[in-house]
């Protein structure tokens, strides 16, 4: 695991970022690695499962112009090799949502959806993938999700989303494009 580089959002420190709803400040130690990084404090992004599969074919586009600002932001974050923490209900994708009027990310039509797609995931990287688990985004992930998500093994999740067909063609034309592209 690789500590985030010391700036963080649009040239802050880390120690003047503030964290977004549901990420945890967390030591080094606590992950269990020694010697990488001394004890420097890094943070991990909230994701929730299905936003694991959006950000196969994330290309910048998006809600709001917020929303696509924030994204992005989340996207360059996990390509610097910072954790990922899912969790269960909405996540840093979902905050510049949060506030809107037809915020879709309490639904329990979203959490069936985080369900189907943890499953999935877990089976595209042959392990358990739940609610709680900490994980860092490798380039080899990242290959495995999108073989299985151009292949149609990560789509049950994707049933009835507003983005299928722009996905599915993002798939078709082997990612070109995409932002997510951590590090191995």
């Amino acid at each position: 695991m690789r500590c985030r580089k010391s700036t963080a959002y649009a040239g802050q420190s880390r120690s003047h970022v503030a964290l977004l709803e549901g990420e945890t400040p967390i030591r080094r130690s606590e992950l269990g690695s020694e010697g990488v990084c001394c004890d420097k404090q890094i943070m991990t992004v909230s994701i929730r499962p299905h936003h694991l599969l959006c950000m196969l074919t994330y290309l910048g586009k998006g809600y709001t112009p917020a929303f696509v600002e924030n994204y992005s932001i989340i996207v360059q974050r996990l390509n610097d090799g910072e954790p990922i923490a899912l969790v269960d209900g909405p996540d840093a994708l979902c905050h510049p949502m949060l506030s809107e009027p037809c915020c879709h990310c309490r639904n329990e039509s979203v959490r069936n959806r985080d369900r189907t797609a943890a499953n999935d995931i877990a089976h595209a990287l042959g392990h358990s993938v739940e609610t709680g688990d900490s994980f860092v985004l490798t380039g080899q992930d990242i290959a495995l999700l999108r073989n299985a998500f151009a292949n149609g093994a990560l789509r049950k999740a994707c049933e009835g989303c507003e983005w299928h067909d722009l996905c599915s063609s993002i798939a078709r034309k082997k990612y070109r494009g995409c932002h997510l592209a951590p590090p191995d």
